[in-house]
C-alpha cells in the first residue's frame, strides 16, 4: 500500500455533457472480458464471452503474497506474458486483427481527457478502477483492487455525473469526482492508476477457426510450464502447501476469517464465473469444439466440466458447512453474486442489507471457527492436489487435439 495516504483532488472537469447511445448489451461473468463483448457490441462485432477468454489464452492460476499484503492473493486469469495492462484483452484484440491505445498515468486530469476524447470517438471508455471506492459493488473499504473494469458510456460534467455498464444487469449512475478516485488509486499489489484502453477493429475480423488452435496451445503450456512455482499447475501444489502456514502468514483471526471470504469470492463469486474461471474455459472448449468439428475438444470441455466441480468443492471446502459463521459467509456472498446477476443493480439495496451481517460473522468466525483452521483446510490441500493432476491430464491431453 501507498506509504502515505494522499488526499484525492478531483481535476480536469468542465462543463461538457457527453452521453453515447449505448444499449447494454447481456451481462457478464468477469468484469474485464464482459466489458470488451459490450464495447465490441456497440462498435458491431459479437463474441461470446467464453469465446473471447479462450482466444486470448485467459485461464491460469496464481498464489500471490508479498509481506505488505494483509492476505495472500488467489487467482484463475492467465498474466504469464500480458502483466500490463490490457492484458488478456490486448492480446484478443490483436489476434482478432485489431489494435489498443492505451493509457497509465498519476495524472487525473490526463485521464478523464483520454476518457472524454475515447467517448467523442464514439466508444465507451474501458476503464480500471479500485472496488474499494464502488459503492454498487459492496466491497469493504479496505478491500483494493485496482484492477475492476467497467465501461463509462456517458459523462455530464455539470451534474457531477458518470454513467456506467459493468458486469451486472443493466447500467449504473454515479458520481464522476467518486469515479475519478477510483481510477487514481495507487493502492498495490493491483493499483489502478487510471489505466484505460480504446480499440480499433477492421470491419472483417480474423476467423476464430485460425485463432483457436494456437490460443488453446499457449494457454496449455502457460499451465504447464510456468515460469515460477506459484503459477499454473504448479501454483496449485505450491498453496496447498502454503495452506498451513496461514495461522503465522496471518496472525489475527479476524484477517484469517477475511481471507478465506476472500478467496472463496475470486474463485467461485468474484468475477471468475465460478470455478476460478474453469467454467468460462469449459464453455469455451465446447463453443470451439463445435466451431472445429473437433471431437477431441469437445471431450476435453467434457473433462473440464469433471474439474469444475472440484474446485467448487475447493471454494465450499474454504467455508465449510460445519461452523455456522464461515458458512452463512459462503451463503451471503453466493446468493448476492446470484442475485445481481440474475436481476442486476435493481436488488442492490436488498443486497446492501444482506451484507450488513458480514462484519459480526466475521467477528464470531475469528472468536469460534478459524481456530479449527488447521483441521478444516485439510480436504482443501487434498482437493488441490487433485486438481492439479486432474488439470495437467486433461490439458497434456488438449494440447494434442489441435
Amino acid at each position: 500500500m501507498p506509504s502515505k495516504k494522499k488526499e484525492f483532488k478531483p481535476a480536469g472537469i468542465g462543463d461538457d455533457k457527453i452521453i453515447l447511445d449505448y444499449k447494454h448489451f447481456g451481462d457478464g461473468k468477469n468484469c474485464q472480458t464482459s466489458a470488451m463483448v459490450r464495447l465490441m457490441h456497440h462498435m458491431g462485432h459479437d463474441i461470446s464471452e467464453p469465446m473471447l477468454v479462450g482466444i486470448s489464452a485467459g485461464m491460469g492460476f496464481i498464489y500471490w503474497f508479498m509481506k505488505q499484503m494483509t492476505y495472500p492473493v488467489v487467482g484463475g486469469m492467465n498474466r504469464s506474458d500480458c502483466r500490463k495492462f490490457p492484458g488478456i484483452l490486448g492480446k484478443a484484440a490483436k489476434r482478432l486483427g485489431g489494435d489498443f491505445d492505451s493509457i497509465l498515468t498519476r495524472s487525473v486530469k490526463k485521464a478523464h481527457l483520454f476518457l472524454k476524447e475515447t467517448l467523442r470517438d464514439n466508444q465507451p471508455g474501458l476503464v480500471c478502477v479500485d472496488m474499494a471506492y464502488l459503492d454498487h459493488l459492496l466491497t469493504g473499504e479496505d478491500d483494493h483492487f485496482g484492477e475492476h473494469n467497467f465501461l463509462v458510456y456517458g459523462i455530464d460534467e455539470p451534474e457531477n455525473a458518470v454513467y456506467i455498464s459493468d458486469r451486472f444487469h443493466g447500467t449504473h449512475k454515479m458520481a464522476l469526482t467518486q469515479l475519478q478516485k477510483a481510477r487514481a488509486s495507487e493502492y498495490h499489489p493491483f493499483p489502478a492508476m487510471n489505466q484505460m484502453v480504446r480499440f480499433a477493429f477492421p470491419d472483417k475480423l480474423t476467423p476464430l477457426e485460425e485463432i483457436i488452435p494456437s490460443a488453446i496451445r499457449e494457454n496449455v503450456d502457460a499451465l504447464l510450464n510456468p515460469p515460477i512455482s506459484n503459477i499454473g499447475v504448479k501454483g496449485m501444489i505450491k498453496w496447498s502447501k502454503e495452506l498451513s502456514k496461514y495461522p503465522k502468514l496471518i496472525p489475527d483471526p479476524k484477517d484469517l476469517a477475511h481471507a478465506l471470504v476472500m478467496h472463496y469470492i475470486y474463485i467461485e463469486t468474484g468475477g471468475s464465473g465460478g470455478a476460478i474461471f474453469r467454467q468460462i474455459y469449459t464453455d469455451f472448449l465446447r463453443e470451439a469444439g463445435e466451431l472445429l468439428q473437433n471431437d477431441r475438444i469437445t471431450k476435453a470441455s467434457d473433462d473440464f466440466q469433471e474439474i469444475v466441480g472440484v474446485w467448487r468443492e475447493i471454494a465450499n471446502g474454504l467455508l465449510p458447512d460445519g461452523y455456522p459463521a464461515l458458512g452463512e459467509l459462503r451463503e451471503i456472498q453466493w446468493s448476492i453474486n446470484r442475485d445481481l446477476e440474475e436481476k442486476g443493480l435493481s436488488v442492490l439495496d436488498d443486497v446492501r442489507k444482506r451484507s450488513e451481517r458480514v462484519p459480526s460473522l466475521l467477528d464470531e468466525a475469528a472468536k469460534s471457527e478459524v481456530s479449527d483452521f488447521l483441521e478444516f483446510i485439510a480436504p482443501v490441500q487434498s482437493l488441490l492436489r487433485r486438481v492439479s493432476e486432474m488439470e495437467s491430464a486433461v490439458l497434456s491431453e488438449l494440447v494434442e487435439s489441435v
